[in-house]
Order: C-alpha cells, then sequence, then structure tokens
C-alpha cells in the first residue's frame, strides 16, 4: 500500500513537472510597424521581421532566455532612436504569427561623398571605421548627418567637416572624441593624421582608457583602429593608452567599441605620475661619454623633417631634430636599439641604426 502511495505520488508530480518547469522566454519588441523602421533594426538584428500580438503589427527583434540579454538588446535599440519594449512569455505560450505582407525595406539613400579638395579648406575632421560598423555610423550621423564617407590610410572612415585652420579641425575631433567617438584631424593636401604635439593629458582629460599590451603586438593594430594610440607603461605594466577623457560615459563607451572589436579594455586615472613613454634612453644618453669611455653605442634616427618633431615626440619626448635627421635616442645597447627602431618601424616611421660617431 505504502509502495503504492509513493508510486502515485510520483506520477502525480511527473505530470506537473513540465508546467513547473516551463521556461520563461524574453522577447524584445520594437514597437513600429514602418518599412524605415524595420531596415534600421535589422542593421543590427538581420533577422528581425514584423508580428501580430496584442491587435497591433509590431518588429520582433529577438527571443533571449536572459532576461540581462533581452534589455541589452533593448538598450542597443533604444539608442537609435527607437520604442522598444521586452515581454516575458512562456515555453508554452503559442508563437507570435508573422505580419503579412511584411514591407520589404526602402533602399537606403546614397551615402554623402566628399567635396572636392578646396585649398581654402585644406584640414578635416575624420572618424575611422574600417570594419564599417553601421552603428558606429548611425552615432556619426546623429550629430553630423551630412558625414561623407572616405577614405584614411586606405580604410572607410566619416569626415565630419572641412576648416581652413588646423586647431579647428582638431577642435572637432576633440568634441566628437569626447563624445565616445576617437576621431581625428588630418591634412587634406597630404593626407596624414595630425596629432597634437602635447604628450600630457588636455586640461580636463581625468580618465584614459588602456589595454594590457605586454609583448607590444596590439599596439599598431590599435594605432590603426584609433589614431592617437600610445604604448606605456603604467603601473609598471606595458599597455596601449587609446583615448583619453574627462567624462567616464564617454570612456566607458571606448571600452565597449573596443570590446565589439576583440579587446579586453579598462578605464584608469589620467595620472602621469603612474606613466611614463615606452621609449626611453638608455640610462646614458649622452653620445660625448660614451665616447668618452669608449663603450661606443648606437643612435636612433628618423629620416623625417621637422614637421614630424611632435609627432614623435609623443613617443619619445627627448627626440631633437640633428641635420637632416630626428635622433630619437642613445643606446648603449645596440638589443635596446633595435627594440625602439621596430615599435618605431610599425608605427610608419622611417627608423634606423647608426653608431656613435
Amino acid at each position: 500500500m505504502a509502495t503504492a502511495l509513493v508510486a502515485g505520488s510520483l506520477a502525480a508530480f511527473a505530470l506537473a513537472l513540465p508546467a513547473a518547469l516551463a521556461l520563461t522566454r524574453y522577447q524584445v519588441h520594437v514597437l513600429a510597424d514602418g518599412a524605415a523602421e524595420l531596415a534600421k533594426v535589422r542593421a543590427q538584428v538581420p533577422d528581425a521581421y514584423f508580428v501580430q500580438g496584442d491587435g497591433q503589427v509590431f518588429i520582433l527583434a529577438g527571443t533571449f532566455i536572459n532576461r540581462n540579454h533581452a534589455q541589452r538588446r533593448q538598450a542597443e535599440l533604444e539608442r537609435l532612436g527607437l520604442p522598444v519594449r521586452v515581454v516575458s512569455r512562456q515555453e508554452t505560450d503559442p508563437p507570435l504569427p508573422p505580419a503579412f505582407p511584411a514591407p520589404s525595406p526602402s533602399p537606403a539613400p546614397p551615402a554623402p561623398t566628399a567635396p572636392p579638395f578646396d585649398p581654402q579648406r585644406p584640414f578635416a575632421t575624420q572618424v575611422p571605421n574600417p570594419t564599417g560598423d553601421p552603428r558606429l555610423e548611425e552615432r556619426v550621423r546623429r550629430f553630423f548627418p551630412g558625414a561623407a564617407v572616405v577614405q584614411y590610410r586606405g580604410q572607410a572612415a566619416l569626415q565630419t567637416g572641412t576648416f581652413s585652420r588646423l586647431s579647428l579641425a582638431q577642435d572637432q575631433a576633440r568634441w566628437l572624441t569626447a563624445q565616445g567617438l576617437p576621431a581625428v584631424a588630418v591634412s587634406l593636401a597630404g593626407e596624414e593624421a595630425v596629432g597634437d604635439p602635447d604628450s600630457n593629458p588636455p586640461q580636463g582629460e581625468r580618465y584614459w582608457v588602456l589595454v594590457a599590451d605586454p609583448s607590444g603586438e596590439k599596439w599598431p593594430a590599435l594605432q590603426q583602429l584609433l589614431e592617437g594610440s600610445l604604448p606605456l607603461i603604467y603601473d609598471d605594466l606595458q599597455v596601449v593608452r587609446t583615448g583619453g577623457f574627462a567624462d567616464p560615459a564617454a570612456a566607458a563607451e571606448q571600452v565597449r567599441y573596443l570590446a565589439d572589436q576583440g579587446y579586453e579594455a579598462g578605464i584608469f586615472p589620467a595620472d602621469l605620475r603612474r606613466s611614463r613613454p615606452l621609449l626611453v634612453q638608455d640610462p646614458t644618453p649622452s653620445a660625448a661619454s660614451l665616447r668618452a669611455e669608449g663603450t661606443g653605442g648606437f643612435w636612433v634616427v628618423v629620416s623625417a623633417g621637422a614637421e614630424a618633431l611632435p609627432k614623435l615626440q609623443q613617443f619619445a619626448p627627448d627626440a631633437f631634430v640633428r641635420g637632416s635627421v630626428i635622433q630619437v635616442g642613445t643606446y648603449r645597447q645596440r638589443a635596446n636599439a633595435e627594440q625602439a627602431r621596430r615599435a618605431l618601424a610599425e608605427a610608419g616611421f622611417d627608423a634606423r641604426i647608426l653608431p656613435v660617431e
């Protein structure tokens, strides 16, 4: 009798189990029924489609088991200016039927092209977008709807304006970077990036975004991704500084952008006391003292004119013009000189090693 009761209880439990453990799923609904909104959603969720439910047509933009994941998708779509809600549904609920016919997305208008070169406005501000990220383009166009798609160092970029003076282009680049959109000021006449020669944090810069790079392998790729990225020693660790910000929210935006590109970054205080340039000279920087000691030594020089000195001083603050070249440093050991030469070559400089004369 007891065995029968136990068996009966187990059977009842087994019958109730599927309903008790039915999974709750979280759907992301975009409350819109227009073709333009569907095209905007599909830029981030390619398989989004129209469904019917509660007497209305809306866009189903994803189904998740984890509510946090659904809320993350909701936040991404809300940043595009779309009305979005997260709705919980049981696994046993009937699926929402598609809305037919689904309107086809309207063709996107052609992207504005860059105006012809104007010698009166030889400088420009550009936001590199080497992967053609539609989310980055959308964010740029919120501020500059007429941003033109151009080529920057052989890769795609968005040009937000042209200027008669370099300082004006740099001001716009700094403003965009503060919004979490890493921008550069460029000379259209020479297609070269123009950096700020001051390697110290600009006034008001309180946060740095840093990427650990103990082997130095990430710096060249990060420099292509975010112009102005610098190798540093921070708290005795080798890192790449990809940006400096006054606003922690803007720094966090760059951290998210780097995560999308496969890099793990963090936000740290912009503190010069905790950092130093990666390219530093040997403890004996004077060529005269090397000759006096009879130990020889090596110079690392870059074949460039004086106009390249500010950019070189971002990597080696003591660099100076020496005749037809720029001397970056003096080294006792050739291995140290070779390390500096390789780092400069990866940054695009024509660097070479000369024996101390």
